[in-house]
């Protein structure tokens, strides 16, 4: 929510005003992605669960065409999140 002057809160902010504090935002996954996220820019990330005949891995990709396979999900989140930064 956006402050008023005298520091209580005002109305929230609109998806445009929240852009230029924001520039990473969780968006709707693209099957058969299971979590994205945007840059305002256009860049994305994203991870998608490979299923292999005797494990899982993940998939950690990214607009810039980079792709990694790893072992863990909560590998493949600390991944994304420094592929966002």
């Amino acid at each position: 929510m956006a402050k008023q002057e005298d520091g209580r809160p005002g109305a929230p902010l609109s998806m445009t005003e929240t852009a230029r504090y924001v520039p990473w935002r969780l968006a709707r996954a693209h099957p058969p992605e299971s979590c994205r996220w945007e840059c305002r820019d256009g860049r994305w990330v994203s991870l998608v669960i490979a299923h292999d005949s005797a494990m899982t891995k993940v998939i950690v990709a990214d607009s810039s065409g980079r792709r990694v396979l790893v072992d863990h999900y909560e590998e493949a989140l600390a991944l994304a999140k420094t592929w966002r930064e």
